[in-house]
């Protein structure tokens, strides 16, 4: 996945954009980005690997960020129009690359004409798609009065949003996006946030709805509301333990929790981020570039969709929000090519083995090595599980893990598939193991290895895979 927020990515024809000037409103300052703007570079796109881009909001509005929806029935001129919007869609069809859309539907700006006429006139009819708490103030997002709360309660703004023949949601995917990330799913609801899930489904969109969470979210993805989550209890998990907050023992319980409490299928359509357009970037938070790497390889080798907001591929900095905002730095001169590189051999191994997309997650506690953060994506065919093994520490790491699978057959060659950790053979359900600090390994068995001979001859007995 690939997160694209429009105004700061590329001007027309893929131009690169100019700086915020210093000073200037965050919020209402434009840079130029457009949809057209984005079509000739999704060969880079594409390039890292991915299957589909997440567009922050396009609708007309007046900010940058067009979370301040004023129709959403139209794309915002200054992205385009909407023949931007068709132009764009048509050339992720032919790519075979899904276009998700932000669904912001809980609240809109103050130029929607709903709320202007429901001010106006407190006996509108549109009164009743917003909360009152006087005659002239209302409830709004965070407090922000420039995005007041919709009623979702309220038939009549479900039908039109989510669930009418022509609804907002029903329109959009009819005419080329393939799914949606609803913005603040907590504020919607589940309940919204279910009829959402089933029209996208009805609407056979293959990208189907994942929902921006910002906690544990076993009861969303368990009941179905949502096909999948922003994961960013995993970005949390991971951010911590690389940055020293937590011990290696929790990151592992706590990537197994949300492997035994999501359902399979919901946890692997989740998108594993480090970074977005609310956060500050990856190299803002880890300024060592080793634990940076690590923290990428975690991203792809566990359970989820890997995400990329636009930029953290070159090194682009950025704190906190507007300033993770910045105009996409489209100077090859000086990105990190370490960073790209990885991200790009990451998205190919993912790509080339089916056990890091959609394997089984099988923790590998190793209690007596703390620096050791250990757990296998399992397959039916043995000799496609990977194992990963992680060294969270500043100091190398020469020990023993002890792998309770019971299809790791002894003397089995090793090979690392990032190439950097040595090759080694189990033995007697263990593996031997040199990493350096901050090093991963991601070991699979080298079958080829023994002229005439094959370790992984039958596929593991129906119903005793771990999951």
């Amino acid at each position: 996945m690939y997160q694209i927020f429009v105004d700061r990515f590329a001007g027309p024809s893929g131009a690169s954009l100019e700086p915020v000037p210093a000073g200037a409103p965050p919020w209402s300052h434009h840079c130029g980005g457009t949809l057209d703007g984005i079509v000739p570079r999704l060969d880079h796109i594409a390039g890292l690997g991915a299957d589909a881009i997440y567009l922050t909001p396009i609708f007309r509005a007046g900010s940058n960020h067009k979370y301040d929806t004023a129709d959403f029935r139209e794309v915002d001129p200054r992205f385009g129009g909407d023949g931007a919007f068709e132009r764009l869609a048509a050339s992720c069809r032919a790519r075979g690359m899904g276009l998700i859309l932000d669904a912001v539907f809980n609240h809109v700006g103050r130029e929607h004409a709903w709320f202007k006429a429901a001010l106006a006139d407190p006996d509108a009819a549109e009164r009743r798609f917003f909360r009152w708490t006087s005659p002239t103030e209302y409830e709004c997002w965070r407090g922000h009065k420039s995005l007041p709360e919709l009623n979702l309660s309220d038939e009549s703004v479900r039908h039109y949003l989510i669930t009418g023949p022509e609804s907002v949601s029903r329109w959009w995917l009819r005419r080329g996006a393939t799914g949606w990330r609803v913005d603040c799913a907590n504020d919607v609801g589940p309940e919204c946030c279910s009829l959402l899930t089933q029209v996208a489904r009805e609407e056979a969109a293959l990208d189907g709805v994942t929902g921006e969470l910002w906690n544990f979210a076993d009861a969303w993805l368990a009941s179905g509301a949502l096909d999948g989550v922003m994961n960013y209890y995993f970005r949390e998990t991971v951010l911590t333990l690389v940055r020293g907050e937590i011990a290696p023992a929790q990151a592992a319980f706590n990537l197994k929790r949300m492997a035994r409490a999501y359902p399979t299928r919901a946890l692997q359509c989740s998108w594993n981020m480090l970074s977005s357009h609310d956060t500050p970037r990856l190299i803002h938070v880890i300024p060592d570039s080793s634990r940076r790497l690590f923290a990428w390889v975690l991203a792809f080798a566990c359970p989820g969709v890997p995400l990329v907001y636009y930029g953290e591929e070159t090194g682009m900095d950025g704190s906190q929000d507007p300033d993770n905002r910045r105009p996409m730095n489209w100077d090859e001169g000086g990105w990190d090519t370490v960073t790209l590189d990885l991200i790009r051999r990451l998205a190919a191994l993912r790509r080339d083995h089916p056990a890091l997309r959609a394997g089984g997650y099988l923790p590998l506690p190793q209690p007596g090595v703390p620096a050791l953060l250990a757990f296998a994506r399992t397959r039916p065919w043995p000799g496609e599980t990977v194992f990963v093994l992680a060294n969270a520490s500043d100091e190398p790491l020469r020990t023993r893990a002890f792998i309770p699978y019971a299809w790791l057959h002894d003397a089995a060659p090793l090979r690392d598939l990032l190439g950097a950790a040595p090759a080694t053979r189990a033995a007697s359900g263990s593996i031997p193991l040199e990493l350096p600090p901050w090093g991963i390994a991601l070991y699979q068995a080298d079958d080829t290895a023994i002229p005439n001979y094959r370790f992984f001859k039958h596929r593991a007995p129906e119903g005793q895979l771990p999951s």
